[in-house]
């Protein structure tokens, strides 16, 4: 069971524990940065729970292991909306299909992924099948903000905390994948391989941005102000290269002690555009602002 999948191995240990002794939760959270698996986690898990084989679950060859791999087991359900909010009406059509009896074994598992995701009147309308839920039910909420759900909700579910990959499981990935990767990426994607893979597909913006902010000190005013039309041109792709150029600034603390002020307060910068950007400030003013402290920063 979940040979497959890359880190965690304390989980993987529990949840092999938590199958071999049936001792099964009615719900849980498996909280952790996005990209590091707990989606596949989440799905291993539940075609376990589904596995009517007794002593070798998943077996992978029962009905209800086959007909989950070709993704028509009637016993699951997903319900995966990355970026969309989750509808009230989306939790109600679950909590009504709850009420079904399994059809093929013992149980039925609901996974949420990106929960947050979920309004608070939709969170509310599943708070009470997490109070009473049926005693085959199964539900799975998945998160990268656990600070999003509301406490009633989070009191009534057993946490799973996942913690970042190792460099060398990210390094395991590509090599495994045949695809590239550079100690910077490693750096960039801070212990995810969902990130690892987005900077990978971006290789040439990646490139540009550690490019440009390795030697970011080094630049008059009118350069700095000139990296807007170079780097910030996407406004899609702005939070992953905000985290990198952070990564950068972190970096140059270590290799300069006696300019440590200054990138902290680039650092801080950052953060505080971030935080700008999720208010839905202006954009463009965002940016200009951003570029501007960093070269005051410098200029101190």
């Amino acid at each position: 069971m979940f040979n497959n999948l890359l880190g965690n191995n304390n989980n993987k240990k529990n949840f092999e524990t938590i199958i071999k002794n049936n001792n099964i939760s009615h719900s849980y959270i498996f909280s952790g940065i996005a990209g590091i698996g707990k989606f596949l986690f989440a799905k291993e898990f539940a075609k376990a729970l589904l596995c009517t084989d007794e002593n070798n679950k998943p077996c992978g060859k029962c009905k209800s292991c086959e007909s989950f791999e070709n993704q028509n087991n009637p016993d699951i359900t997903i319900i995966d909306e990355s970026d969309d909010s989750i509808k009230t009406e989306q939790i109600r059509e679950l909590t009504s299909n709850v009420l079904e009896k399994p059809i093929q074994g013992s149980r039925k598992v609901y996974i949420i992924n990106n929960s947050e995701n979920m309004t608070k009147e939709a969170q509310n309308c599943l708070l009470k099948t997490l109070e009473e839920p049926p005693e085959y039910v199964v539900i799975i909420l998945i998160v990268n903000n656990e600070n999003l759900l509301l406490s009633t909700i989070k009191s009534r579910c057993l946490k799973i905390p996942f913690t970042k990959l190792a460099d060398e499981d990210i390094k395991l990935y590509f090599s495994n994948n045949n695809l590239p990767y550079t100690e910077e990426l490693l750096k960039a994607s801070n212990g995810s391989i969902g990130k690892a893979l987005e900077i990978s597909d971006k290789s040439d913006i990646f490139e540009n941005v550690t490019n440009i902010f390795t030697k970011i000190d080094q630049m008059n005013e009118l350069q700095i102000l000139k990296i807007k039309d170079e780097i910030f041109k996407d406004k899609e792709e702005i939070f992953w290269i905000l985290d990198y150029i952070n990564t950068i600034f972190y970096g140059k603390i270590v290799e300069n002690l006696n300019k440590a002020e200054k990138y902290e307060k680039c650092i801080q910068a950052v953060e505080n555009t971030k935080i700008r950007l999720k208010r839905n400030a202006n954009y463009d003013m965002c940016i200009d602002y951003l570029l501007l402290e960093i070269e005051r920063s410098f200029e101190e």
